[in-house]
């Protein structure tokens, strides 16, 4: 396991003094990184294998948002790292020890030069280890949602800038959240964010947001031009996963 200890930033903050979902996000990508940096495993020692981690799928369940000023403690818990995947854990926990958010994520060791995955060398297994995975409700990596566009509203297409891409030079794994929650006005409220990854998208490219709304979720789909999803994200709330539970 990898921790490390915070306090919420206003920049971190939605409208309500609360940090906002995307900035949650960020503070688990960052803890990810912060750890594999420590054990000399990090992005640079990665491009210089030729190799990077690619995010197939979140899922972070919400118990509360902290608010600004509160300290904070974020973890990671790598619990299995083997072939060509890695499954990590995250949480964050106010200064009593109580859980605010917990999360799970599968990641994909992949080469650069061809964009395929490779196996996992056993330095870096035994660097991240294994830990004991969190309990929580794992919901598995697909999501669904119509397959007609016509069923969801189209956005206005956004354009890919060097403001949404990572040192990888892809539209960084946060920046898809961010673009989606500002086409749910819910967001905020969200108790359980899902998101599932399907290609990258690079400088350039263009990003069409379609959102497709129902009583048991609203799920915006970033595609191409072509309705070719780049990522699915999905907004629950409370009563939403209650009344998913009761069926």
């Amino acid at each position: 396991m990898y921790k490390f200890d915070s306090r919420i930033r206003y920049s971190e903050c939605d409208s309500e003094g609360k940090l906002a979902v995307t900035s949650l996000l960020n503070y688990f990508q960052d803890c990810s990184t912060l750890q594999s940096e420590d054990l000399g495993i990090g992005v640079k020692a990665l491009h210089k294998r030729g190799t990077m981690w690619v995010v197939n799928s979140w899922q972070i369940d919400i118990i509360r948002l902290p608010e600004l000023s509160e300290r904070v403690e974020t973890g990671t818990l790598p619990y299995e790292v083997r072939g060509f995947f890695g499954k990590r854990n995250f949480y964050m926990k106010d200064a009593r020890g109580e859980y605010l958010a917990k999360a799970d994520s599968l990641w994909t060791y992949i080469s650069m030069k061809t964009a395929s995955p490779e196996r996992i060398p056993q330095d870096i297994i035994d660097g991240y280890g294994e830990d004991q995975r969190l309990d929580m409700d794992y919901q598995g990596r697909k999501i669904s949602y119509p397959k007609d566009e016509n069923a969801g509203v189209v956005s206005r297409d956004i354009q890919v800038t060097e403001y949404l891409l990572d040192a990888n030079h892809h539209v960084n794994n946060g920046k898809y959240v961010e673009l989606a929650a500002g086409h749910v006005r819910e967001s905020s409220k969200a108790k359980r964010i899902r998101v599932e990854y399907r290609k990258q998208a690079f400088l350039g490219e263009i990003i069409r947001p379609v959102i497709y709304r129902s009583d048991e979720k609203t799920v915006v789909n970033l595609t191409d031009t072509e309705g070719s999803p780049y990522s699915v994200v999905e907004f629950k709330t409370a009563s939403q996963i209650a009344e998913g539970a009761g069926k």
